[in-house]
């Protein structure tokens, strides 16, 4: 499996499926290229796929010294720079979204299109503190004391077995690496200019099940990037990817151009 050394760290990515149609998967906070697997599958057939680790997570390297979110953008254009690919297709999952976001604006020549799977438009306010407090708490004490809480808002009642899964993942978290994932996501500051640097066809998709970015913050996102689409899926919570990866698959294949 690869891994790319930029100037400060290493960084895992899976690679899969065909040599065509590009496609990019940067995962949610507290998991890794691992979420995307059934998504992954699917798109293997037509695709060539990447899936990454961040950097703090997964096979990645875990440095010590804080980030902002804007590095894992940076991170991204280096394993599609070191995959030999580009413009690809990028898909997020909640923090995936915002990077992606970020990966557009920064790296204009590396991204086709967008596909934006649970997003906010903003981490200020009762939401960086309660990022920051979790961070904290991690720190201190591990994963599992926050385990429940954060599982039981992401997975709603109908996603019951998806969540069990879940677990082992986001379990074994490196906890400092989730706290300063998570300090990078409560100390984003996602300002217009963040989305009028987004020039690439771009569709923004909510959960109607997701308690923690509802689907109102996903609508308010697509109206501030321009010419963005916006959906929702109807039976999905705040891991679309994880609970209705076929529907998932199907929206970031249209991104490519293939259905």
């Amino acid at each position: 499996m690869p891994h790319v050394e930029t100037a400060c760290v290493s960084l895992y990515y899976e690679d899969t499926g065909s040599a065509a149609l590009p496609v990019l998967l940067l995962h949610e906070l507290g998991g890794t290229s691992e979420s995307w697997r059934e998504v992954m599958a699917l798109l293997a057939p037509t695709h060539r796929v990447l899936a990454m680790d961040y950097r703090c997570a997964g096979r990645s390297e875990k440095p010590a010294a804080p980030f902002a979110l804007e590095a894992l953008a940076d991170d991204a254009a280096a394993v599609i720079a070191h995959a030999g690919m580009g413009p690809v297709v990028v898909a997020g999952a909640a923090l995936g979204s915002l990077v992606g976001v970020l990966l557009a604006g920064r790296h204009p020549a590396l991204v086709r299109s967008l596909a934006l799977f649970a997003i906010s438009d903003e981490m200020s306010g009762r939401t960086a503190a309660y990022m920051t407090e979790r961070a904290a708490r991690v720190r201190a004490e591990g994963m599992r004391p926050v385990m429940d809480a954060s599982l039981a808002n992401a997975f709603p009642e109908p996603f019951a077995a998806a969540r069990t899964r879940y677990r082992s993942i986001y379990l074994a978290n490196n906890p400092a690496g989730y706290a300063s994932l998570s300090l990078a996501l409560a100390g984003a500051r996602l300002e217009q200019a963040v989305w009028d640097a987004v020039l690439v066809p771009t569709l923004v998709v909510s959960g109607a099940r997701d308690f923690i970015w509802p689907p109102e913050l996903g609508r308010r996102a697509a109206g501030r990037i321009a010419g963005a689409r916006f959906a929702v899926l109807d039976e999905a919570g705040h891991f679309p990817h994880l609970q209705t990866p076929a529907d998932v698959a199907a929206m970031v294949a249209a991104r490519a151009g293939v259905l």
